[in-house]
């Protein structure tokens, strides 16, 4: 009974002297530095707004591409994104060199809607916000 006392002992202290060692002799942990995050560039309209910062890359680039087509010929434009947000933009009437527009976006069934405002320059529409 004794010697199984010992060298259970001597287990429990090999197995202290060890993790002691361990942590006496182990490498400090690499400082973790967050890394710049590029802002992105700004979109035309009411994407640049917080319904636009819910939107991937790609989806932002389908609602753009809808936006503009919808101010540029006067009629609704629908859109559908590959992360599962869709919308569609609808045009007001004209009010001189400008007009309004309504963009709804719909993320996981829920609508965010914005709208903005589309003025003619040099013959062509252009987004203003």
């Amino acid at each position: 009974m004794k010697h199984a006392r010992a060298t259970l002992m001597t287990s429990f202290l090999c197995a202290a002297a060890a993790l002691g060692g361990c942590a006496t002799t182990a490498a400090p942990a690499p400082e973790i530095v967050d890394a710049p995050v590029a802002p992105r560039p700004p979109t035309p309209g009411v994407l640049d707004g917080p319904i636009g910062q819910r939107l991937s890359e790609a989806d932002r680039a389908a609602a753009i591409a809808a936006q503009q087509d919808a101010v540029s010929s006067g009629t609704r434009k629908t859109w559908r994104g590959d992360r599962g947000a869709y919308g569609f933009v609808t045009l007001g009437p004209e009010t001189g060199e400008c007009r309004e527009y309504t963009h709804k976006i719909f993320f996981n069934g829920r609508p965010a809607e914005a709208k903005g405002e589309a003025c003619r320059e040099h013959g062509e529409w252009r987004v203003k916000g």
